[in-house]
């Protein structure tokens, strides 16, 4: 069984887990604002002592790609990629989307995960359980939430879920199930990790899935 570490940096709440095999060993889901990127290894350090594992057992590194907020995806993305560097072992990049709604994956329903990204705009994906995964129906997107209300039309029996769905009348009017959440379980993404370790990548192939361009200034490639 492989030791895994998952970094999570794509929404409002920072979020890190440990699993072995289908086993999470620990979690941490905290809010870190302006002093993400100053206390994410302090974070995984606690997070490791906490769970009576050193950085040596690390086999794997699971970094959540985005889409998500510009700042957060470069923070996390850096960090895994560089410890991974130095602990020479590969890293799993995680969709943002499905990991929002990962935890949700025994419902019998289509999830659609929302996420804001600027000013009438939203991320947003169509998730469809499908066992221990999620198949993609929608990929995911940056677009209004004009047209993101449009594609939960399609989807009647859908979850939506996101903390900011209340700031888009044309989402939350729609009759469709609706959850609350800031972002998902910090274990998730470990075991994405996981099942997806036969998908890991060197961790110079990282890159963040921004979506659309920053609001100013270009964007690099991580």
């Amino acid at each position: 069984m492989m030791t895994v570490l998952g970094i999570d940096c794509t929404t409002k709440s920072t979020g890190l887990g440990i699993s072995r095999g289908k086993e999470i060993l620990g979690e941490i889901n905290v809010e870190l604002g302006r002093e993400q990127s100053s206390r994410l290894p302090l974070l995984v350090s606690d997070l490791l002592l906490a769970a009576k594992i050193t950085l040596s057992d690390i086999d794997l590194i699971a970094a959540a790609k985005g889409p998500g907020y510009y700042t957060g995806i470069r923070t996390g993305i850096a960090y895994a990629a560089a410890l991974a560097e130095s602990l020479a072992i590969r890293v799993v990049p995680v969709s943002a989307m499905e990991l929002f709604v990962y935890d949700m994956r025994h419902e019998q329903a289509p999830l659609i995960p929302v996420l804001k990204a600027r000013k009438n705009s939203v991320y947003c994906a169509v998730c469809i359980p499908d066992g221990d995964s999620l198949f993609m129906a929608e990929k995911p997107r940056f677009c209004s939430a004009e047209q993101c209300a449009a594609i939960a039309v399609r989807y009647p029996n859908a979850i939506i879920a996101g903390s900011d769905i209340g700031l888009y009348p044309e989402i939350s009017s729609l009759p469709n199930k609706k959850i609350m959440r800031i972002s998902a379980p910090g274990g998730q993404i470990s075991l994405i990790g996981e099942r997806d370790r036969c998908l890991s990548i060197s961790p110079a192939a990282l890159k963040g899935e921004y979506l659309r361009d920053p609001d100013i200034g270009p964007v690099s490639d991580n």
